[in-house]
């Protein structure tokens, strides 16, 4: 019977390619070119007749999407908005949106006629009860009770905020893509690495149960059995038995060639490298239990992995 890939998996219902993995996990308005990491930072300004606005936003890893935004509570109408457009550019990550906009022209903070009749009112009231109030804290509360309240968004400020929003995504998925490629390129590098020691255990093992195998022929000879005599046999059966890894060997292969395919995939691959590096740990594990003389290549191998498994939950 020849080897069929996902047969050696260890979660087979968890199939990676199936179209149904494929529709939750990719939104169809969404369009990713390249490996995106979850961390990056970018900023826009926009202006309009009246007003500048200016975003800055900064993203960190998280296992969704998660948006939180900042700014001036009369701009909360605009919120809504500045989240759908996040939405619509990327998939997972902890982002953080920042919006202040300024006035081109000087709008007066206080209303002049009130702040006048405050004044009034403060010095009668003082007048009234026997009290002296200095000047300034008469003008102090008569400005605090003046200040004018804005109070709607109207067309033009939306529009030159969200042109700001726009402008500050467009820089912070180039420095997420920027970095989703230097980390692309790391984690290639470890996966030739575990090829490469892979490789080492392949060549090592028929070795080191070779060496095995004459131990138990030596102990039988010494008590002068033969290597026909069924005790010899059985005691070699089961050091085979026991000792044969081929099987880990297939799968940990099988999930090194299904890590490079994702590597050289667009769109978002975090989650699905990081249960690659989960199965890869487990078979190793494995493999390491059943022959602890490989115990050099064993180690190398997990740390190359949990660096993997680290920098792929960095990975959209």
């Amino acid at each position: 019977m020849g080897f069929e890939p996902t047969a050696g998996l260890k979660h087979p219902a968890r199939d990676f390619e199936s179209p149904a993995f494929v529709r939750s996990a990719t939104p169809p308005e969404l369009k990713i070119i390249g490996m995106l990491s979850m961390t990056g930072f970018g900023k826009g300004s926009a202006e309009s007749e009246n007003w500048i606005a200016s975003v800055m936003m900064r993203s960190l890893n998280g296992k969704g999407l998660d948006i939180s935004v900042r700014m001036p509570s009369f701009l909360i109408p605009v919120e809504p908005k500045i989240k759908d457009k996040v939405k619509g550019s990327m998939r997972r990550g902890t982002v953080h949106v920042m919006v202040d906009v300024e006035p081109k022209r000087v709008i007066p903070p206080v209303d002049m006629d009130r702040l006048h009749q405050n004044v009034e009112m403060l010095k009668q009231i003082a007048k009234d009860v026997g009290i002296s109030l200095s000047d300034d804290v008469v003008f102090e509360y008569g400005w605090k009770y003046s200040e004018r309240a804005v109070t709607e968004v109207d067309e033009e400020l939306e529009g030159v905020i969200l042109d700001a929003v726009e402008g500050a995504l467009k820089e912070l998925i180039e420095s997420r893509r920027r970095e989703g490629e230097a980390l692309r390129e790391d984690l290639r590098n470890r996966a030739q690495r575990i090829e490469f020691l892979l490789e080492k255990i392949v060549e090592s093992k028929d070795r080191i149960i070779e060496s095995l195998k004459e131990k138990v022929i030596e102990r039988a000879s010494r008590l002068e059995l033969s290597e026909e005599h069924p005790t010899v046999i059985n005691e070699l059966l089961f050091l085979l038995e026991k000792m044969d890894v081929e099987e880990e060997v297939t799968r940990l292969k099988t999930h090194l060639r299904r890590f490079r395919e994702l590597l050289d995939t667009e769109g978002d691959v975090g989650k699905k490298l990081e249960f690659l590096a989960q199965e890869m740990h487990r078979e190793i594990t494995t493999l390491g239990n059943k022959i602890p003389d490989l115990s050099q290549f064993v180690v190398e191998i997990k740390a190359e992995v949990d660096r993997i498994k680290q920098q792929s939950a960095n990975v959209e």
